[in-house]
């Protein structure tokens, strides 16, 4: 996992009190994996290209984008800053990080980015 700590510019790691809170907004349970990483950082930038949204903020993004709407049964967990948006699928177990136009929002029209969300982060989310 990267260091977080060395970047002042991230956040703190997010508390459980934190997390739940962010769940009952969304009024869904988040990914074990992108839960172990708000407990590292809660949300951060990598890299000047990838943001992954912290829980003060994932409820309105994923509010802003109607992921509820146009992919039912995903989460937003962050975005490229160049209008697209990365999806988890809204199940516990899930650790793939798929990517879709924000103009689009469909999962049918996403493509997989990475099997594993931490080893991505931890690569420096590398998107190609």
């Amino acid at each position: 996992m990267i260091n977080f700590s060395q970047n002042p510019y991230n956040p703190k790691p997010a508390s459980d009190k934190q997390i739940k809170k962010a769940e009952s907004q969304l009024n869904m349970v988040q990914p074990h994996a992108h839960k172990t990483l708000l407990k590292q950082t809660n949300g951060c930038s990598v890299g000047g290209d990838v943001l992954i949204y912290g829980t003060e903020y994932i409820a309105e993004r994923n509010a802003t984008w109607e992921v509820h709407h146009y992919a039912n049964g995903y989460v937003a967990i962050g975005d490229d800053g160049g209008g697209q948006v990365f999806l988890m699928r809204q199940t516990e177990e899930e650790k793939r990080v798929w990517i879709v136009d924000a103009g689009v929002m469909d999962p049918q029209h996403a493509e997989l980015v990475t099997e594993n969300l931490l080893e991505w982060v931890s690569g420096g989310c590398i998107v190609e």
